[in-house]
Parts: C-alpha cells; structure tokens; sequence
C-alpha cells in the first residue's frame, strides 16, 4: 500500500471508533494544523476538524452512508472501474477527476486534468502557479521515445520506432542520411506506419524494412514537424553481410590477400564468430527447450 492508502486505511479505523464512541463536543482549539493536503480539505464524519482529502487514485467512500476510507478533494468523483471484473478482480472504488480535458499552467506545462493542476498548484504555493487555459499548451514537438541503433544480418527484418508528443499534433517522416527525399520513396522493402497513441496529443510512427539488404546500413532519422518547430532523432542500422557472405569473404580475404589489409580480416573474422556463436546458442536452447517439454 502507498503512504496515502495506509493513511487513509487507519483513519478509517479510527472514524468507525469514534461513531461507535459517539462525536463527544467539538473543540476546534484542539484540531492539528493540516500540512500537505495536496487535493484540499474536507469534515470527516463528526465534522469538527478539517483533514486532507483523497487524491487521485485513492481508495474512496462511494456515499455519505459509509465513513471509512474519506472523501475525494475538490474536483474529484469517487467512482468504481468496473473493468476490473473483466480481470478478475474486486472493483474498488477510488477518486477520479470530474473533468478529464487536459489544462494549460502559467507555467507552459501541460496538465492531464484541472486536478492534477491543482494538485502542482497545493504541492508549491509560492510559485504562484495560476490556469492559463483549458486545453493543452501550444509546444513544439518532443520526442519522448526515440528510434534506437539496430545490429541485424542480410536478409532479416528490422523496425524502427519513434513516439512524439506536440500540440498542435505532429507529423513524422523518416529520411535516410544522404538520401533526397522522405521514406519509403519507391522503395518496396521499406514501408512507413503511423497511429495516434499511446499517450494523449502523442503520435507515433514506424519505419520497416523487410529483407535488409547490406545497402540499407547508415543512420536513419526521425523528424517530427508542426506548426511551431520540429524535432528529430536518429538511429543506426548495422547490417553486415550474412553468414554465407562472411565465409566466402574470409575464403577470398585468405586466397587474396593482396586486397585487403589485416585489420579488415579480423573485423570479419570477429563478426563472422559471433553470428555463428548466436546462430548456435539459438540451436541449443531449442534443442534444451524441446526435451524439457518432452519431460
């Protein structure tokens, strides 16, 4: 359980005590000062002392007829997610913002919801954070997951991934260093997917290139462009040539050795023992896989 959960789990303890005690006679000199309520005051049940409300997320009572885990803050519904039935689980009920429209700080960062702004705005009061707008705030594209560098062989398949947040959304293209225009071109192995998602104002897209060739090797770039700049992000594809290729280059390095230099035969001999070394440890957890099923 988190701290706020914990919390919320005695105080439910000690709310049931004192209903089965009765409310005695309130003395407000005596309340403790309340430090740190991030979703706002509230009366427990005997409505004398004020305490924290429950933030987002936190276990909640449903109605006034039960006093046990506290109320949700200002903003806040305390609902049941009765998708947790299709999991098997017990749905229990916990707070949720009312409104789930993103807003826009005074301090240009983009809030998921009038309560988790106003959660930033209990968190640091001295930094007199105020709502500029409804909505999100206008920013230029970010890239918040970036292609990364791929090793693969000759032959096999490969896919680059790039995920950007902006808003106004974003448009992503993929370039190829030295290339003159936007992937794919005419080109039949490469082809380009885009979709909204996973996060809000996010758009993601990827770049796939079946069958690689030892050409398609270089820096491949992700760039993301709306109205206000653009961003981007590159990533490397290390395609050597594939196994066969590699013995035929070593047979032809060792009968021809006027060609090449020693640094370059052991680059291959290097690269030749690992993609054999993979090829076999795959093999044998195969094998290893097959009699432990058949055990």
């Amino acid at each position: 359980l988190s701290v706020h959960s914990s919390l919320s789990f005695h105080r439910g303890w000690q709310w049931l005590l004192e209903e089965a005690e009765g409310c005695g006679q309130c003395q407000p000199e005596l309340c403790p000062p309340l430090l740190g309520c991030l979703a706002g005051a509230v009366l427990p049940p005997c409505g004398c002392c004020w305490e924290c409300a429950n933030l987002e997320g936190q276990m909640c009572d449903l109605d006034d007829t039960s006093h046990f885990y506290g109320r949700c803050g200002a903003g806040l519904e305390c609902r049941l997610d009765l998708g947790d039935l299709l999991h098997g689980h017990v749905p229990e009920p916990q707070c949720v913002c009312s409104s789930p429209e993103a807003v826009c700080g005074s301090d240009n960062n983009t809030y998921p919801h009038v309560c988790s702004f106003q959660e930033a705005v209990n968190t640091n009061s001295s930094t007199n954070l105020t709502l500029a707008h409804s909505g999100p705030c206008q920013a230029v594209p970010q890239i918040v997951s970036p292609p990364y560098d791929v090793w693969n062989v000759t032959g096999e398949d490969v896919i680059f991934g790039c995920e950007v947040f902006a808003y106004p959304m974003a448009s992503i293209e993929w370039w190829k260093d030295g290339a003159e225009t936007f992937l794919p071109g005419d080109d039949p192995h490469i082809s380009i997917q885009a979709r909204g998602g996973p996060r809000r104002y996010a758009v993601s897209g990827w770049l796939q290139i079946q069958g690689i060739r030892s050409s398609d090797g270089g820096q491949y770039q992700c760039r993301a462009r709306n109205q206000l700049g653009e961003a981007s992000a590159t990533a490397r594809l290390t395609s050597p040539l594939n196994s066969h290729t590699l013995r035929h280059s070593l047979t032809h390095t060792h009968t021809h050795t006027h060609t090449t230099t020693s640094e370059q035969n052991l680059h291959l001999y290097i690269v030749f023992h690992v993609v054999m070394g993979l090829s076999y440890y795959c093999s044998l957890m195969w094998q290893m896989t097959r009699l432990l099923s058949a055990a």
